[in-house]
């Protein structure tokens, strides 16, 4: 079981996809300086240190079948992927503006529609941006600016450190696409307060890393923080909390609206377990982090199988560019 299931996630497009990003790098530097701080690129948000506090900015570009299929589901997608990046650094959103070339009046209006009622739920005020009608290539980007008092990086995790996956396992899939919605259904009272937990657990210095589960899925997610830090895991398939009729696969590849993955020492992992504790809510150890820059999953046998090795291969470029790499033990 475990060897086909790691043959069919190395090989499915929402991997192979992410790939791409290590061409960033020969463009861009991996650190910047601003204002005599260091900016670290590729986490879920650029961290700016401001005062006493980091401004975290942030983008997103639309999947184009989602946006030609359903445009104002587009829309709300747009504003939960930045939402959510904001708060996988420990920080909350601020403002948000958008960038859409649309092929005509009707779907701008529901595109737009769909931005301004996911701005309201979040209450994330959209100022500004920028509208063009373009048949020829559509697109959607929206971009976010939020604040911080403590940072939760993807750079961070520490050996020894647990892997909690936060999810919310009531929901359903979008018809045609691997999105799993958990947030369209609840009122903006709860949407905003189980974000909030996020943020309260980055203050209170509960968790050494984070990432929200994004396209990538659970599994690329956590491939893109292990080889942000320099690090591996051991990962227990089958603690893996999902719906009960998602096949594993499906589940790891999904894109789950509300899903985080933290490391987290593990003297702080009941009372982050015990912060979820909410209807709905699923927070769940799955793994541990390891020295050896690779990542194996494990099963209830204590069969052991090699899904990822970051010294042979990169998932994201990171772990090709030592020099960017936090020693933190």
């Amino acid at each position: 079981m475990i060897r086909e299931l790691i043959q069919d996630l190395k090989s499915s497009p929402t991997l192979v996809q992410k790939k791409a990003i290590k061409d960033i790098w020969s463009f861009f530097p991996r650190i910047c300086e601003i204002n005599h701080s260091d900016v670290l690129l590729g986490d879920d948000a650029a961290a700016i240190k401001y005062n006493d506090e980091y401004l975290l900015l942030a983008g997103e570009g639309v999947f184009h079948p989602l946006l030609k299929s359903n445009p104002y589901l587009a829309g709300r997608t747009s504003v939960l992927t930045n939402v959510n990046d904001i708060y996988a650094m420990g920080g909350r959103p601020m403002a948000i503006v958008d960038v859409l070339f649309s092929p005509d009046n009707e779907n701008a209006n529901e595109v737009l529609r769909g931005i301004r009622d996911n701005a309201a739920r979040y209450n994330v005020p959209v100022v500004g941006g920028h509208i063009s009608e373009e048949s020829d290539c559509p697109s959607l980007s929206v971009f976010i600016l939020g604040k911080a008092k403590e940072l939760l990086s993807s750079f961070n995790a520490r050996v020894g450190d647990d892997l909690v996956f936060i999810s919310n396992s009531n929901g359903k899939f979008v018809l045609g696409f691997d999105f799993w919605d958990s947030s369209s259904m609840l009122e903006e009272d709860v949407v905003i307060r189980d974000l909030e937990l996020i943020a309260e657990i980055a203050e209170d210095n509960l968790a050494d890393s984070a990432k929200d589960v994004s396209m990538a899925g659970l599994i690329g997610s956590i491939l893109m923080l292990l080889e942000s830090s320099g690090k591996g895991a051991e990962i227990y398939i089958e603690t893996i909390p999902k719906p009960s009729d998602i096949p594993l696969r499906k589940w790891l590849l999904a894109f789950p609206s509300f899903g985080f993955i933290l490391s987290v020492r593990p003297e702080n992992t009941p009372d982050v377990k015990a912060r979820f504790n909410r209807p709905g809510l699923v927070c769940e150890k799955i793994g541990n982090v390891i020295a050896e820059e690779r990542v194996f999953f494990v099963n209830n046998d204590s069969n052991k199988e090699l899904f990822w090795d970051f010294y042979s291969e990169s998932l994201i470029g990171v772990s090709e560019l030592s020099s960017t790499r936090v020693d933190n033990g």
